[in-house]
């Protein structure tokens, strides 16, 4: 929970120190929080955080965290009710797990395409879903180097500041 704060917080600090012409958007999303800004009135970057999985068990536990760069491009402008999306993402993940006093670690890499739309509530407020394709790669120890195709979802809210 603190470092939810931590971040919001530091999403909260980046959104100050920016220009006033561009729209920005923070949000959250199931397990994770996010930063979004228009760099033209079609396209926008957008940073993730997320706190995927987390377990505790007698004697152990494990952790997953991720953290995700997109752009996005809008197919209609954000005035619409609903505002189409599609782009790309290039995603990082590690777990990191323990367990009858042996620790184990990966680290994943999962770049996808992806598609989705936000759905305008009010002039701040969106909803979003959206649907992303790719291979996930990941180098772990004692397994090496392993891939598979995976699929992801987001579903969440967004909160327009500018």
């Amino acid at each position: 929970m603190a470092l939810m704060k931590k971040t919001l917080l530091s999403i909260l600090a980046l959104t100050t120190l920016s220009t006033a012409g561009a729209s920005e958007k923070i949000g959250a999303y199931l397990l994770g929080v996010q930063y979004e800004r228009d760099t033209n009135a079609t396209d926008s970057v957008r940073f993730g955080l997320g706190l995927p999985l987390a377990a505790a068990f007698d004697g152990g536990g494990f952790v997953t965290v991720s953290g995700d760069v997109s752009y996005l491009r809008h197919t209609s402008p954000d005035t619409e009710s609903v505002q189409p999306y599609y782009g790309g993402t290039l995603g990082l993940f590690g777990l990191f797990a323990t367990g009858g006093g042996n620790s184990a670690g990966a680290l994943g890499v999962f770049p996808s395409v992806l598609g989705g739309a936000n759905v305008n509530v009010t002039d701040q407020v969106s909803l979003f879903g959206e649907l992303g394709v790719g291979p996930r790669v990941v180098f772990g120890t004692g397994i090496g180097a392993d891939w598979s195709f995976g699929v992801g979802a987001r579903l969440g809210v967004n909160y327009k500041f500018r």
